[in-house]
């Protein structure tokens, strides 16, 4: 072999023994990050998850009343009709319907031409009257003289005392006629009785209007409102006078008001209902004459509705009912950990059931969304701490 090949044969030797170094020495580096990268020491932690949100109630001692709500009308609880006591022609009748009055304003006016003739006519009957009575007595005065004299008889001293007690008589009737008379003029003009707004109008000027024909209907500005509802027969009897309920306007965003009942009628309306006023105690911003309200009205508790002793009110959305078992109740320990708790369920009406069980009042109940909770699961309260948003 000459020397020029042995020298070629070494060299290429020599590049084959280098990459193969190379090749494990690279082989190795990748083996360590492989290794490396799939450590459970380089793991990321999974987060802890956070205890679920739940809206709670505390317990209480069922109270021994019912909720019923009724429907019901606001008005005002001052409101009156005008009419003439007399009758004859408008003369003036300015106000149209929603003008505002005060008190003692003369809203409307007959004619009085006629009534102030007959005023005055019984005027001058009074003073005739008043007349023949001066006249009559002086007569008497001056016979009783002749009498005391022996100058004339006692028959007609007797007749003189009768004609002053006639004389006095057509003077008291006199004066009657003129009262009256007066009276009749004063009633050809109407004053508002209080402040307010006119809510009807049922003549117009130039008409003719027989005594006590309504001609204004007017409603108060500043007296406050009446709620006007009907309760069936079967609960007027348990409705308490002067007791207190809740007035809800749905026309007001819901607003409510507290009202104090002010009348129970005697008389049932159609359908055996029987009309009861209640008096609004609180001012309700915007609200009007003629707008519908619901009244809810919390009365005494039927005898066969009786609620048991020591039974409480919960929630009607609290309650669990497991498979073939009672109805239960998940009530939060101090670590806010859900415990069951077993109840008998006596009563249910507008969304609160009445209940016994191992309850101490003020216990945290969950209200809402038992059905995402289970026993034994720590929960947060809504409201109280950090809250998660989903």
């Amino acid at each position: 072999m000459t020397k020029g090949r042995l020298q070629h044969r070494n060299t290429k030797l020599s590049w084959r023994v280098s990459a193969g170094k190379l090749y494990r020495k690279a082989t190795g580096v990748f083996a360590m990050l492989l290794v490396v990268g799939c450590s459970p020491a380089h793991e990321a932690p999974d987060a802890p998850s956070a205890p679920r949100l739940v809206d709670v109630a505390t317990v209480q001692l069922a109270r021994s009343v019912s909720r019923v709500t009724l429907p019901g009308r606001i008005r005002p609880n001052q409101e009156t009709t005008l009419s003439f006591e007399v009758p004859g022609q408008v003369e003036h009748l300015g106000l149209e319907v929603g003008d505002t009055f005060q008190q003692g304003d003369t809203l409307a006016r007959l004619d009085g031409g006629r009534y102030r003739l007959a005023y005055e006519r019984s005027q001058a009957a009074e003073e005739e009257a008043r007349i023949g009575l001066a006249d009559a007595q002086r007569e008497l005065q001056r016979l009783i003289a002749l009498r005391q004299g022996g100058h004339t008889s006692q028959a007609t001293l007797d007749n003189a005392e009768a004609a002053v007690a006639g004389a006095r008589a057509r003077v008291n009737s006199a004066v009657a006629s003129r009262k009256l008379a007066r009276r009749d003029l004063k009633q050809t003009s109407l004053q508002a009785p209080f402040s307010g707004t006119v809510a009807r109008r049922s003549a117009e000027p130039g008409q003719r209007v027989t005594a006590n024909q309504v001609v204004l209907g007017l409603v108060s500005s500043d007296g406050g409102f009446d709620v006007l509802t009907h309760v069936p027969e079967n609960l007027i009897g348990r409705i308490q006078p002067q007791s207190q309920q809740t007035v809800t306007v749905p026309a007001l965003d819901a607003a409510q008001a507290t009202a104090r009942v002010q009348h129970i009628g005697t008389s049932a309306s159609s359908a055996n209902q029987y009309p009861v006023i209640l008096r609004v105690t609180g001012p309700v911003p915007g609200l009007r004459s003629g707008m519908t309200a619901e009244i809810t009205f919390e009365m005494a508790a039927a005898d066969n509705a009786a609620t048991p002793a020591g039974a409480f009110q919960v929630p009607l959305t609290s309650l669990v009912y497991p498979a073939n078992s009672k109805p239960q109740v998940l009530r939060l320990d101090d670590a806010n950990q859900l415990r069951p708790v077993t109840v008998t369920v006596h009563s249910v009406e507008n969304g609160v059931a009445v209940v016994t069980g191992e309850f101490r009042v003020g216990e945290r109940i969950v209200a809402r969304g038992v059905e995402f909770v289970s026993v034994g699961e720590r929960v947060s309260v809504l409201g109280q701490g950090p809250q998660r948003l989903h």
